[in-house]
């Protein structure tokens, strides 16, 4: 599944988050203690996401929503962006598989 944002964009709808097994089944998140989000931009650079907030209440169903900052935008750049979870607790850290984020610039030429 890909997402399409516009460079320059600040979101106001957050970005909600399933993480599923193999089988397609909602993980129970609520063993982890520490549940952080990373994003890549295009430029494969780690974006600092400390401005927007992280909720985690529905961990039990394997849900997650991530409120974008509000003060600037995360999209400098057109290209793919890459979202994936870090899940740690006592004795365990595990990653989820990455989100496509499609970042465009409008009336620009990909050719």
């Amino acid at each position: 599944m890909i997402s399409q944002y516009w460079v320059g964009q600040i979101p106001q709808r957050p970005l909600t988050l399933i993480v599923r097994d193999s089988d397609g089944v909602n993980i129970n998140l609520s063993e982890y203690n520490d549940i952080k989000i990373k994003i890549l931009g295009s430029y494969n650079e780690e974006l600092d996401v400390s401005s927007g907030t992280l909720n985690s209440n529905n961990a039990n169903i394997g849900k997650i929503i991530y409120n974008w900052p509000t003060s600037k935008s995360l999209f400098d750049y057109p290209g793919d962006y890459l979202v994936q979870l870090e899940l740690s607790g006592t004795g365990k850290k595990d990653f989820t598989s990455t989100h496509t984020l499609r970042v465009r610039e409008f009336g620009r030429s990909y050719r």
